[in-house]
This record gives structure tokens, sequence and C-alpha cells, in this order.
């Protein structure tokens, strides 16, 4: 008999952690579960990508800007919820980690449950002990990580007797070599630096990699950043190209629903973040065969070991990172084998919800 499981998300927009769960979703063995998706909105440019067999259920949180009636009507519904899906569930998680939502309910839908932790939320144990009591971490029967980096920060700061694991993200690797194929209308004329994601100065600092840009343009090297993505810096970002005056160098491309040719053309990805849980970049760039330039952040040493060059996390690091790239080259030397690491994730994954 299947068993049935249900995923918390926020929505299925843009981002690192909408494509992590859409890959689950669409590649979960459908023979032994039955899986049904929470979004807090049924919205989001990935929205029509989800296995047709996944049930998609819309919590459709109010966002009225009266903050008692916002309060009043999201309280309804999750006790509406809370009555309706009580105990339904074999195995239950929150995804999204911060979606508050779904860290109510994933608990009273299944005894079986677990939270996802895709980012570094604390700098300290005061910190942290008021980011999980938020999302009433210690409530959960299991704590997933998406990388060995963000389980050994959660243990330095908090004790634990949870079940505690560590998953990597999936990756649909044919459907992205296939859309990798579509046609998009930018050209290349020179060596392309792509960054693809939101657009957040607190954990992406993306600041950085404009401003070692603008250095590296002074010293006559000749390349274009494109950027790929959006989000709420994206004017800060904007007004500061302006005022670098690197326009004609620097792409704005906006959030697309297919990032994927922009891996197949580009010749180096960077990421200049200083929080990350597992990027889907390091995955993305091993699938396009790219190299890649990252702070080191989340488990980076140990990703991409022959896979790129891995930078302190500070301005001039990186600044030498990208340099070393643009004089040098980057030549890959191990060969990814999507089919395996995806067994392998899957494998701890059935593990997760069968344990």
């Amino acid at each position: 008999m299947k068993k049935s499981i249900a995923f918390f998300a926020k929505n299925l927009d843009i981002g690192g952690i909408e494509r992590a769960i859409i890959n689950y979703v669409n590649n979960i063995d459908y023979n032994k579960y039955n899986v049904t998706l929470f979004l807090e909105k049924k919205e989001g440019m990935y929205l029509n990508e989800i296995n047709k067999s996944a049930n998609i259920i819309d919590f459709n949180i109010n966002e009225n800007k009266n903050i008692i009636l916002r309060k009043i009507i999201n309280a309804l519904k999750l006790i509406k919820f809370s009555i309706k899906y009580y105990n339904k569930f074999d195995f239950a998680a929150n995804f999204a980690t911060t979606v508050k939502s779904g860290a109510i309910l994933s608990k009273r839908f299944s005894k079986n449950n677990a939270i996802w932790f895709h980012g570094d939320y604390w700098n300290n144990k005061e910190e942290a002990n008021k980011f999980l009591k938020y999302i009433r971490a210690n409530k959960y029967k299991k704590i997933v990580f998406v990388s060995n980096a963000l389980k050994e920060k959660y243990l330095s700061v908090h004790d634990s007797e949870q079940l505690l694991y560590v998953i990597n993200n999936p990756v649909n690797y044919k459907e992205m070599l296939e859309r990798g194929k579509e046609k998009i209308k930018e050209k290349k004329t020179k060596t392309i630096v792509l960054n693809v994601g939101r657009h957040e100065e607190h954990a992406k600092r993306l600041s950085v990699l404009l401003n070692s840009a603008k250095r590296l343009l002074d010293k006559n090297y000749d390349f274009e950043l494109w950027m790929v993505g959006d989000g709420p810096d994206t004017s800060l970002y904007k007004d500061l190209v302006k005022k670098l005056k690197i326009e004609k160098n620097v792409k704005f491309l906006g959030k697309k629903s297919n990032v994927y040719p922009y891996f197949k053309i580009c010749d180096v990805v960077v990421l200049s973040s200083v929080i990350e849980g597992n990027p889907v970049v390091y995955l993305e760039s091993k699938i396009f065969n790219k190299p890649i330039i990252s702070t080191n952040v989340s488990d980076a040493k140990i990703e991409l070991k022959g896979y790129g060059i891995v930078t302190n996390i500070d301005e001039e690091s990186f600044y030498l990172g990208l340099k070393k790239f643009l004089d040098e080259g980057y030549k890959i030397k191990n060969k990814f084998d999507p089919e395996n690491y995806n067994k392998d994730v899957f494998k701890k994954l059935y593990h997760v919800i069968e344990d």
C-alpha cells in the first residue's frame, strides 16, 4: 500500500529551495508514495512544472494590511487545515524552513515529521534559539540539513536529541540538459561570467561581485557579467552598476523560468554569498560542465574540489579568484555523475521518511 507524504513550501517562484522541492516532487517514487504539496501561496513561474501525479493544495495565506484581521483569518485557516488533515499523512515535512504555516501544520499532519534547514539562520546561540523557537524546531521528530556545514553549525549553538540527517538537493539533469538547448536572444561576444539567483545583499553579497568586476574591467579585462534573477535589492545593484560606470559590461537579465541556456553559454559561474545552505548552482554548473568561483560557504571545499575555485569570504579574495580564472582559465578535473548522485539523494530521502 502506498504511503502518503506531504511537503510544505512557500511558493514555486525562482530560487534554489523552489527548484529543489520541484526535483523532489517530480522524481520521487510514485509507486511507493502519494505526494501532496502544500503551498503558502499557489503561485510562481515553476507552478506548471510539477509532476501531474502530485496533489497541490493552496493554503492561500491572507496578507491583509490590517494585522489583527490578517492574524484572525490565518488562525482560522490553521484550525481548518489542522482538523481536516490531522494525522492523515505517513510523513510530513516543512521543506521551506521559515514558512510558519508549514512549521505548525507539518507536525499536526503526521507524527512522523521533519523540517529542512537550507541555510545558516543564526550567528550565535541567542539568535539561534530565537529562530528555532519561532519555527518550533524542537517539536519536530527529525531535522534534515542540506549540508554537513549546516549540521555542524546547528550543533555548535543548540543541543538536540532529535534525529538529524544530511541530504544534498536532488537534480533533474536530463530535463536541465534538454532545456539548455532553448535559444535565447542574448549573444555571446566575449567571456561570459554568470550569476544566477536572488538579489539580496544580506546573504548573496552581490556588491562584492560587482566591485570585483569593476576592478578587473579597469585593468582592461574583457568580459561580460550576466545577472539572472531579481529580488529586493535589484534596484540597489543597478544603482551600484551606474555608480561604478560598468553598465556596458553588466547585463541584468531578470527572472527566468529557464535558466539553463545561460549555464550552457557561459564560461564561468560565480557565487559571492556569505550565507548558503547547499547552493543549487553548484549542481547546475557541474551538469553543464562549467567551472564555478565560489566563496567558502556551505560544503564548498568538498563539493567544488576539482570543479572550480573556492575563495575566502571577503572582497579581496573573491576578486583574486575571478582574476585567476580570467588569467589562467580553469580545467575541470572531475567528471560529475548525476545519476549516481540522485540515487544517493533519494536513498537518503526514503530513509528519512521510513526511519
